[in-house]
Parts: C-alpha cells; sequence; structure tokens
C-alpha cells in the first residue's frame, strides 16, 4: 500500500514538473514574440512600455511555474528517504522561494511604473 502511494506521489510530481517546464517553454516563446512585435512597431516610448509589459506577462508566468516547481519538490521531498536528497530539496525549494520573491517584487515595480 505504502509503495503504491509513493509511485502516485512520484506520477503526480513528474506529471507537475512537465507541466511546468511546459509552461516555461511558452512563456518564452510567447515573450520573445512579443519582444520582436513590440521592438518594431510605434514610437520608441510606445515601445518601450509594450517591452515593459511583456516582461512583467512573462515574469507572472515564470513565477507561476517556479510555484509548481516547488509543489513538485514538496512531494518529492514526501517520498524520499535519503537525508542528502532531503538536503537537496531543502535547497532547490529555497532557490525558487527566492527566486519568486524577487520576480514578483520586479513585476509589481514595474506594473506600478505603467500606471503613472
Amino acid at each position: 500500500m505504502m509503495h503504491l502511494f509513493h509511485t502516485v506521489l512520484e506520477g503526480a510530481a513528474l506529471l507537475i514538473d512537465a507541466a511546468a517546464s511546459v509552461i516555461m517553454v511558452w512563456s518564452f516563446a510567447v515573450a520573445i514574440y512579443a519582444f520582436a512585435q513590440a521592438s518594431f512597431t510605434g514610437s520608441a516610448a510606445d515601445r518601450i512600455m509594450r517591452l515593459q509589459v511583456a516582461r512583467c506577462a512573462l515574469g507572472v508566468k515564470l513565477v507561476f511555474a517556479l510555484e509548481l516547481l516547488i509543489i513538485s519538490d514538496l512531494l518529492h521531498t514526501v517520498v524520499s528517504h535519503s537525508l542528502d536528497d532531503l538536503w537537496f530539496l531543502a535547497a532547490l525549494v529555497v532557490i525558487r522561494t527566492v527566486i519568486s520573491y524577487f520576480l514578483n517584487r520586479e513585476i509589481q515595480e514595474v506594473e506600478a511604473e505603467l500606471q503613472r
């Protein structure tokens, strides 16, 4: 029974990892398209504003993907039986949480700037 539980959790973690990866790749493609479109149309001020909007949109998607990866890391922690794995996963969670925090902060600053 416990083996089945661990297998289900590992499968869920794998699915969440895959979803986060798809979100990151898709976000990258959308951001490149938005960057190209914003770089070649409109006035300089309009281009800068559109690039900032594209950055915010990319940042929001990356934060979401990082949060999914944190969930996956927590699931891996539940099924891990090695102390070394637990320390490694804890370090990953801390790193991803710090990155998410600073990305969120930057997004809020850019959004506040755009609203002026």
